[in-house]
């Protein structure tokens, strides 16, 4: 006998109560639902596992244990940095200033202040040294900046000024290691390699410090700051960790007051 076609079929029996019968689940998900019983998961059918990123832990275990270190072992040298921003030379003894995090968040930079209060607007004050300041990469030579203080001279040539970044550190703005960050106005410098300049943590000691002495600008900075990014590795962190006190050294020997000045 000749099966009835769907048309022909007879409707099915209205549900009692006239309660509309709900439409019947996909059986996998059904299955997942039995699975699932007084709102713990038998199985992994309707678990969801959270992603965690591995290496972004390790990284920042690495950060966390090293600048804690780093602050115990350096006390001596952040009260040093202490007094000589204090001295003949009122005002905050920490400088904070807008940089470029990852992904382009900004974030504030901190430093031992070497400069007098109302360096910003004094620089912008004189089109002269603003113009010299732009066209040095963002800085001016440590002899001719006119709003540096003498003991700041000490603080920028021993590089004891940055020594607050380590407090960067532990809140997470910054890495140890890794490019230097960037007022926002010198982004444009990286064109078309901003994007992947800024993929990654800044760093209180980087790449372009220790293998040129932070003396050569762009774009060969934006050369080094890559070649960090590419070949990024705990190896490589290493290294630029080992090589940064001869960096500091040769910076503090290098920038010796010119005779003359």
């Amino acid at each position: 006998m000749a099966e009835p076609s769907p048309t022909q079929r007879p409707a099915p029996p209205a549900p009692p109560n006239g309660v509309a019968e709900e439409p019947a689940l996909d059986p996998i998900i059904q299955s997942a639902l039995d699975e699932f019983h007084g709102g713990l998961a038998r199985s992994t059918s309707l678990r969801v596992r959270p992603k965690i990123d591995l290496a972004y832990i390790r990284e920042r275990l690495w950060d966390v244990v090293l600048a804690s270190i780093a602050l115990v072992v350096l006390a001596p040298l952040y009260l040093l940095a202490a007094i000589l921003t204090r001295h003949k030379s009122p005002g905050p003894l920490i400088f904070r200033q807008k940089r470029l995090g990852k992904h382009g968040v900004p974030f504030e930079i901190l430093k031992f202040r070497s400069m007098r209060v109302d360096a910003e607007r004094y620089l912008r004050e004189n089109p002269e040294l603003y113009k010299r300041y732009v066209a040095n990469n963002f800085k001016l030579e440590l002899w001719e900046d006119p709003r540096i203080s003498p003991c700041g001279r000490f603080l920028r040539r021993s590089k004891l000024d940055e020594l607050p970044q380590i407090w960067n550190v532990l809140r997470g703005d910054m890495s140890l290691v890794g490019p230097r960050p960037v007022v926002p106005p010198e982004i444009v410098n990286y064109g078309i390699y901003a994007k992947r300049f800024l993929s990654v943590k800044p760093g209180v000691t980087g790449y372009w410090q220790v293998t040129m002495g932070g003396d050569l600008g762009y774009p060969r900075r934006v050369v080094l700051d890559m070649y960090y990014v590419e070949h990024k590795s705990r190896r490589l962190d290493v290294f630029i960790l080992l090589k940064t006190f001869p960096a500091v050294c040769f910076h503090f020997w290098k920038n010796r007051k010119p005779k003359g000045v």
